[in-house]
């Protein structure tokens, strides 16, 4: 059902602030605080009693109380990380400390509207992992949420400021810089409808950074002056908090004056004495600072147009969300790069609150308590847009059993009079279908009409609220979806771009054999995510478990999984293992968490990847060497990170973590794309093999297929884009794969190559039997078919490739 007044949430849960709005159907409110605030801080502080304080008053005790309150726990969401609150002696999990900050949104909805909400959507960064968004999605549960739904920030933006545009349409561009995160999404409005091109972005980039690069010029001048206060000492890390707590508010004061003052007298205590900073910052400084951190912006806006063949002179508008967009210097940086103009009439503080409540609207998200039905008529089951973008949508009905007699006829009648249906007729099947007709950019009310031969009948519902405006189109997957195997591929199952929600199912074989008596026995998924081939490369979001302890019965190697990976629009990942052998399902998905980011061996992983960027150097193109700046830039970052790291900083651990796997991914690329004799020449062998099994053997659909894979492939061949040609050469190879095992001698060639390789065996003795019985039923192909898996099960990936694939246990 539509909503009602006021009944629609939507949520933006911000690294430095939260905002909240409710949507009637025909305005946008937004939710205030108890002191009048728009915004509430998101910081949350724990006293001695351990007594919750959050949003302005948790932020005024931060200097007093730095120790025990805790701010940009955002991007920490998804991790294995806690925060401490040393007065109390509790420790919380980031998302815990998001409920707290979902809890006082409640209350405060509940002050304004009256009801206490019990379903919202809440905004998450396009980028986000997915352990991230499912993280987010727990913060909503412990803060008394029944239901949530996510939305990506971009398209919130984008939905919030279509909302009032009367552009036909065209290409827009929403450049999101957060407190801790950067979303860009290229975005096509045509006829009312949202559509969501493609996304990129980067989860370390932010207002954070802007205050990181005021501290540290503000320790570089410290430094100067003989007082150091060192990044990677635990001892410095609360005095570093208070340091970036006030660069913060140094950068603020700056989008209002010229220069500013930070003040902080007895910050630290060093064996030389005390370290007071009085130290004067102007506007000029801070557009120094802010170069390099929005020109990185901008090369990865000019990425994703280039990806998806747009030009800067093809943009109808740019819509500017977040705080930071509103510093002067960064808006005209901005506009020159990008040459199209800002959204107007855009808060770029409050929009994505703003755009969550529409798309609450268009699920039909109604936020108040469920109440019973109250009333007395026929039952009506009635299917409706909540929110349409066309003018003239359809209500599809069905009479439900009742007293008679039922209605014969039905129409809706707008509430301003400007409109009444035909009397529709209710079928034999008692179903019935109405076309409405909407008042522009409004909510519009309708009376449920309904009559017999013997006159007016009484329904239920009597009413129903259709909002016109602006609608989106399914979102796009930000990275692809896949299972990691032991041989460290990647089965791809939802690709880049797929319209969410999306779902797909694939048949693997474990790779050994599990019993039940084997009390640490397990066969592992893991579920990734990421565009690379090689799954050492792609990161781990997820695992399902196939303990042996569950199973019912021995489960030989070569045996078959059905897994099952699916992702809902919000970007939440469900995962299921079928094992048809024994008929049991495994569904419980290992807890989400980011990896662990270790400072000591993120040091190792840099000093291996700098030698690689240095053996790259020597033989790399002009075009290669251009790529190997990003590289540089990469580990340089990575390696202040690490410092920072090393000091307790765990937001600087999880950002060196992805720098240094990002450097890892293109320095992989760089060198496949050095290896392009190589590679060309075994797409033309794959696909000329693929072509023999499927024109003999494959359907034609896998026919089809294999065609539009094969173009795909000579396309990244003429482009020689090495990336995209391994990913369309492994289609081509499962196409081939599966096509060739339809041969009537399939497995008798299987078994013969396998027993001469017996020898490798992990279980010499069993191989040996296996050899023995596939030669006496060498006419017999199940059996054939039966030794031949279990054969595979001996002889297993290589234990390199296997931990490369995150220790996977299926082919």
């Amino acid at each position: 059902m539509a909503t009602e007044t006021g009944a629609a949430l939507g949520i933006d849960l911000g690294t430095t602030n939260t905002a909240a709005a409710l949507f009637d159907g025909d305005t946008l409110e937004l939710v205030r605080t108890a002191d009048g605030a728009t915004l509430t801080p998101s910081v949350v502080r724990l006293d001695a009693k351990g007594r919750v304080t959050v949003g302005a008053r948790a932020r005024k005790l931060f200097e007093k109380d730095p120790e025990n309150t805790r701010s940009e726990f955002k991007r920490l969401m998804g991790t294995d990380r806690t925060l401490s609150f040393p007065s109390s002696g509790v420790v919380r999990r980031p998302e815990e400390l998001a409920a707290e900050i979902l809890r006082s949104v409640r209350d405060d909805v509940s002050a304004q509207a009256g009801f206490v909400p019990e379903r919202a959507v809440i905004s998450v960064p396009a980028l986000f992992e997915l352990p991230q968004a499912s993280a987010t999605s727990e913060a909503a549960r412990l803060a008394g949420f029944e239901r949530v739904e996510l939305i990506q920030e971009p398209v919130a933006s984008a939905l919030a400021a279509g909302w009032s545009s009367e552009d036909s349409g065209g290409a827009w561009l929403v450049y999101d810089l957060g407190g801790g995160t950067f979303d860009v999404s290229l975005l096509e409005t045509r006829d009312g409808l949202l559509r969501v091109v493609g996304h990129d972005g980067d989860n370390f980039l932010g207002g954070r950074d802007i205050d990181q690069a005021i501290v540290q010029h503000v320790l570089h001048q410290l430094q100067a002056e003989g007082r150091v206060i060192d990044r990677a000492d635990p001892t410095h890390a609360v005095a570093l908090r208070i340091l970036r707590n006030a660069a913060e508010e140094a950068k603020i004061e700056l989008t209002r004056r010229s220069e500013t003052t930070l003040s902080l007298p007895e910050l630290f205590e060093l064996p030389s004495g005390p370290v007071d900073v009085e130290f004067v910052l102007d506007r000029r400084t801070l557009e120094g600072l802010l170069v390099p951190l929005v020109d990185k912006s901008l090369m990865v806006c000019e990425r994703l147009l280039a990806r998806h063949g747009q030009r800067l002179d093809q943009l109808s508008k740019v819509v500017l969300v977040g705080g930071p967009t509103v510093i002067p210097f960064l808006r005209q940086r901005v506009q020159n790069r990008l040459q199209a103009p800002f959204a107007d009439q855009v808060d770029p503080m409050t929009v994505v609150a703003r755009g969550a409540a529409l798309y609450a609207a268009t699920a039909g998200l109604d936020a108040r308590p469920t109440k019973a039905a109250t009333g007395v008529g026929r039952r009506l089951w009635l299917q409706y847009p909540a929110m349409s973008s066309d003018l003239t949508p359809f209500v599809a009905g069905r009479v439900l059993d009742g007293p008679e007699p039922g209605p014969a006829e039905v129409r809706f009648v707008r509430a301003d009079g400007g409109f009444a249906s035909e009397w529709s007729r209710v079928g034999p099947d008692a179903t019935f279908l109405v076309m409405l007709e909407l008042a522009p950019r409004r909510s519009n009310v309708f009376t449920v009409e309904a009559r017999a031969t013997s006159g007016r009948v009484a329904v239920l519902p009597t009413e129903l609220t259709v909002v016109q405006g602006m609608t989106i189109s399914d979102p796009p997957l930000s990275r692809s979806v896949g299972v990691a195997l032991a041989s460290d591929l990647v089965r791809t199952y939802l690709e880049r771009g797929t319209p969410l929600p999306a779902k797909r199912t694939f048949v693997h074989q474990v790779v050994e054999t599990l019993t039940p008596t084997d009390p640490t026995g397990r066969i592992s998924i893991p579920i990734v995510q990421g565009e690379l081939p090689e799954a050492h490369l792609c990161r781990l979001v997820g695992r399902i478990e196939i303990p042996a302890s569950a199973l019912r019965d021995v489960l030989p190697a070569g045996a078959d999984v059905e897994v099952t990976v699916e992702v809902d629009r919000g970007g939440r990942l469900t995962a299921v293992a079928l094992v048809p052998k024994l008929g049991q399902v495994f569904e419980q998905v290992a807890r989400l968490v980011v990896p662990d980011a270790d400072p000591a061996v993120m040091v190792e992983q840099r000093t291996v990847l700098s030698e690689r960027l240095r053996q790259a150097r020597r033989t790399a193109t002009p075009e290669v060497q251009d790529r190997l700046y990003d590289v540089e830039w990469w580990l340089a970052d990575a390696e202040q990170a690490i410092v920072e790291a090393r000091g307790g900083d765990d937001d600087a651990a999880q950002k060196a973590r992805r720098l240094l796997l990002d450097a890892n991914a293109a320095l992989e690329e760089l060198e496949e794309a050095a290896r392009w004799p190589e590679l060309d020449l075994r797409a033309l062998t794959r696909t000329a093999s693929a072509g023999r099994w499927v024109s003999e053997y494959g359907t034609e659909q896998e026919q089809r297929m294999l065609q539009e894979a094969a173009a795909a492939v000579e396309r990244a061949r003429a482009d020689r884009r090495a990336q995209d040609l391994e990913r369309h050469l492994e289609i081509v190879r499962q196409l081939g794969t599966t096509a060739y095992f339809r041969h009537p001698e399939v497995w008798t060639w299987e078994f013969d190559a396998l027993a001469s390789q017996i020898s490798r065996a992990t279980d010499l003795a069993r191989a040996e039997q296996l050899v023995a019985k596939g030669r006496a039923a060498r006419q017999d192909r199940n059996v054939l078919r039966e030794v031949v898996q279990q054969l595979w099960g001996l002889l297993p990936a290589a234990v390199s490739s296997q931990e490369g694939g995150h220790r996977s246990g299926i082919r």
